[in-house]
């Protein structure tokens, strides 16, 4: 018979396609699909970046908004349940905010919670109209006029009003 089975012919054609050296041997990236690669990163973190930052500016400033807000609410409540005068004292010049309300007897005053130090907390500077917000033991706000308080981070700011009733918009 002369032919050969056909797992013999199989065998023989899989070691020949095996030893064919007509494909390269070496895997990897070239140099272009590695440069391109870089490239297309460095353009995408040019166009992302500033976002962040944005994004980190105005988180800062919303937290130091919120960080008032609570500081505000705090002095309020305080008022109300001492049934004494309670004050929000800002002071712009190193960033700081604090709630102080008198005690029952003379003239001193308590410090209420912790003295926040925003500037170093959320990295901002702030101004007002006024450095003492006074609260009436009704919890209402004892001012003729209205307070602004402006809070900036780099170019970024936003504005808290407070109303001379005490009543705090954003």
């Amino acid at each position: 018979t002369g032919y050969a089975p056909a797992r013999d012919v199989l065998s023989s054609t899989v070691n020949a396609m095996r030893t064919n050296k007509t494909y390269s041997a070496v895997r990897g990236f070239t140099l272009i699909e590695m440069v391109m690669v870089v490239v297309l990163v460095g353009i995408l973190m040019s166009v992302a970046l500033p976002f962040f930052r944005t994004g980190s500016t105005k988180s800062s400033v919303r937290g130091a908004m919120d960080a008032i807000g609570s500081l505000h609410a705090v002095a309020k409540a305080t008022a109300i349940q001492r049934g004494r005068f309670a004050r929000l004292v800002m002071i712009p010049g190193s960033a700081t905010a604090l709630v102080v309300a008198n005690r029952s007897t003379g003239t001193v005053l308590d410090t209420i919670g912790s003295v926040e130090n925003l500037g170093t907390r959320f990295s901002i500077t702030f101004t007002t109209t006024r450095d003492t917000l006074v609260f009436t033991p009704r919890g209402i706000g004892a001012e003729l006029s209205g307070t602004t308080i402006i809070i900036i981070r780099g170019d970024f700011r936003d504005t808290i009003t407070i109303s001379a009733a005490g009543r705090l918009t954003r």
